[in-house]
């Protein structure tokens, strides 16, 4: 009588290895994180070892690229200041969207005339800043140059700014003016 299928009931077919879930002691668990932290820290300073020369061309080019920022920027009304952060990104977007970019930055003079105020490359810096869009790359949203400049009487269309209908009141102005 014996069909060759076994009468025992027990926990059924054993997965492979690979497909067994994870379970870490206590003390494997943080051998594992002070491992994980020990690379995350000696990783950048690997790479900053490796590479100066790129490293402090990177920081000069971000340099250049924000002090021609501020210069091509220059009269921004309203109390608006650059932030690096965002100039970093940007510098990165348009380095990936322009290959050629970096070396005409580099040839770009520090102190731009007018004749350089109204260059291709000049009207690629302001619209990174004021659209805060590379290409099609999106750099930043709330930090672009077009929201903050009329952040005095419109906020930031990011989020709900009031309760429903607080859209069709008129806005009310910080400072007195439009």
């Amino acid at each position: 009588m014996s069909s060759g299928v076994s009468s025992k009931s027990g926990p059924g077919p054993v997965p492979p290895k690979s497909l067994r879930p994870l379970s870490l002691g206590r003390r494997q668990f943080v051998r594992t994180q002070f491992l994980v932290a020990g690379g995350l820290l000696a990783c950048p300073a690997a790479l900053l070892n490796a590479q100066p020369g790129q490293v402090r061309e990177a920081e000069t080019r971000l340099s250049k690229f924000f002090a021609v920022s501020q210069k091509l920027l220059h009269p921004l009304p309203v109390d608006t200041h650059l932030d690096r952060r965002v100039a970093a990104r940007l510098l990165a977007a348009l380095n990936r969207e322009y290959p050629s970019f970096p070396q005409q930055l580099d040839l770009f003079p520090d102190n731009p005339g007018e004749g350089e105020q109204h260059s291709p490359l000049a009207r690629l810096i302001i619209a990174a800043w004021f659209l805060g869009i590379v290409g099609k790359e999106l750099v930043t949203y709330e930090r672009a140059m077009m929201y903050r400049l009329t952040s005095d009487v419109f906020p930031v269309r990011s989020y709900c700014v009031g309760e429903p209908g607080a859209w069709a009141k008129a806005p009310e102005m910080k400072f007195g003016r439009v």
